[in-house]
């Protein structure tokens, strides 16, 4: 298996909770976990470690890395920093089909699903492989946290409003709006954090 596919796979371990932050991550146990040499995985742990999902250990190994509320913060603040840009670019490359696409999620019965799966298709209409690379840096939010923001009526509602004030900025081909209702998307999200991580 090659190593972008292995990454992928730890990374949504990781993310899911299927690898406990804390938790050793040894070489030949993953690799027959996910049917591999332990090549592939040391290259993608690596990967995870610049991604910071990962501390890498001398003589030690691995570890899924512990997050705490100044890395959920910090996350944050570079997306919002990082997709408004994207929703400029997109609002003037993307297809009808995938504002369809997004419009369709809106109504989506799993929203933690349907956040990840719009956010990804702003993304890639805004069609520049930079901003790919750099956001690949700015997505790894614990799902305990995306869960805790998605079962709060209130955020959930205003997140709502946001993703369908994105599609009509889409529909209307207008990047300035695109880009303003993103931060505030993003920016809402810093202050969910802030207010609910201490009782968390």
């Amino acid at each position: 298996m090659a190593s972008p596919r292995v990454r992928d796979l730890l990374e949504e371990a990781i993310l899911e909770g299927d690898l406990k932050p804390g938790e050793r991550l040894r070489a030949e146990a993953l690799a027959q976990r996910f049917g591999t040499s332990r090549t592939p995985i040391r290259e993608a742990l690596l990967q995870l470690e610049a991604q910071g999902l990962v501390d890498v250990e001398p003589n030690r190994g691995a570890v899924v890395r512990t997050f705490d509320r100044d890395d959920l913060r910090d996350l944050y603040e570079l997306r919002a920093l990082l997709e408004p840009h994207a929703a400029a670019l997109a609002a003037t490359r993307i297809s009808d089909d995938d504002v369809d696409r997004l419009e369709a999620l809106c109504e989506h019965e799993d929203q933690i699903v349907a956040n990840e799966a719009f956010h990804g298709i702003i993304l890639e209409a805004a069609q520049s492989p930079r901003l790919l690379v750099a956001m690949r840096a700015a997505t790894g939010i614990p799902r305990t946290f995306r869960s805790v923001f998605w079962h709060d009526e209130a955020q959930r509602e205003e997140s709502l409003m946001c993703h369908r004030r994105l599609v009509a900025a889409f529909r209307a081909r207008d990047p300035h709006l695109a880009e303003a209702v993103m931060r505030m998307h993003i920016l809402g999200a810093i202050a969910f954090l802030e207010e609910t991580w201490p009782s968390r």
